[in-house]
């Protein structure tokens, strides 16, 4: 008979009389997962792998949802081998999405894309219609180069989900990087409907006007990002360096002040997206 989980745990930490990592042990499974689940919201991972290992200890039957609390426990800690492990557990348990999701998640940390995009591909095939799981095929495609692709699995996202304002937002920056401004505005636009309280969308959009050529119109966005957040001095910035690109000295004059009250990470961000938008060679900042 295998040594017990928690007999390991006390080898090779001890074995303290309060339980996992000095905190008061779980009852039951029930409350052991509580205490697990309270743990990973506070960030204490070692903790929470503790209680859900004890979790399997209590448990008459070992079920695939505790298994992937385990999993993901690891996963949050860095110890990758053992997430690894326990996905594969999880797998072998019962075919979930979820725990495909995790192995994607950890072959990608590694650079194993091959392996990672035939993890995606069996939780679409579990789940073609979550969402969720074409996103993350999108954003392993995009990693790799494959923007093309990547723009059909958003798509997909797009359709599985439409009042998702992320997927919009997300599909429209791929589109910027394919060199698509005009296509992007019409997701930039999508989102900012479903969110038309996030100020970072206007930013976005006006990436996108002002690469097609609708000067005005960044400007505009710009301010209607400043309307909304004008404590966020970026946007000034952003602001000013758009007028004076624009021919529009005075006005830029007028957003200066504001401008010079940018930090030194405002001002780096400020200059990647004035790199964006083609005026990276111009002294705006």
């Amino acid at each position: 008979m295998d040594p017990s989980f928690l007999a390991i745990s006390q080898l090779f930490q001890g074995a303290p009389s309060e339980g996992p990592s000095g905190h008061k042990p779980g009852k039951s499974a029930a409350e052991s997962r509580e205490l697990g689940l309270t743990a990973m919201n506070d960030g204490l991972y070692t903790v929470a792998i503790d209680h859900f290992k004890r979790v399997l200890e209590q448990s008459e039957e070992v079920t695939e949802a505790d298994v992937l609390n385990l999993a993901g426990a690891y996963e949050a800690a860095d110890q990758l081998p053992e997430a690894f492990r326990q996905y594969e557990r999880a797998v072998r348990l019962k075919a979930l999405p979820e725990a495909h999701l995790g192995l994607t998640d950890l072959y990608r940390r590694y650079g194993r894309y091959r392996d990672a995009l035939e993890e995606l591909q069996k939780a679409i095939d579990l789940s073609p219609q979550n969402a969720f799981h074409h996103y993350k095929l999108a954003e392993t495609l995009k990693e790799i180069g494959e923007r093309k692709k990547a723009l059909v699995a958003i798509d997909l996202a797009v359709v599985n989900d439409p009042e998702n304002s992320f997927y919009h937002y997300w599909k429209g920056d791929l589109l910027l990087k394919m060199k698509r401004p005009d296509d992007a505005l019409k997701s930039f636009r999508a989102a900012i409907e479903l969110s038309p309280g996030d100020d970072f969308l206007y930013l976005r959009a006006a990436v996108a006007f002002w690469l097609a050529d609708r000067k005005a119109d960044a400007i505009r966005s710009i301010r209607l990002s400043i309307e909304l957040d004008p404590d966020k001095t970026i946007y000034n910035g952003l602001l000013a360096a758009l007028l004076e690109a624009n021919g529009q000295i005075e006005d830029a004059v007028h957003e200066q002040e504001r401008a010079d009250k940018m930090d030194s990470f405002d001002r780096a961000e400020a200059r990647r997206v004035l790199v964006e938008m083609g005026l990276g060679d111009a002294d705006l900042l």
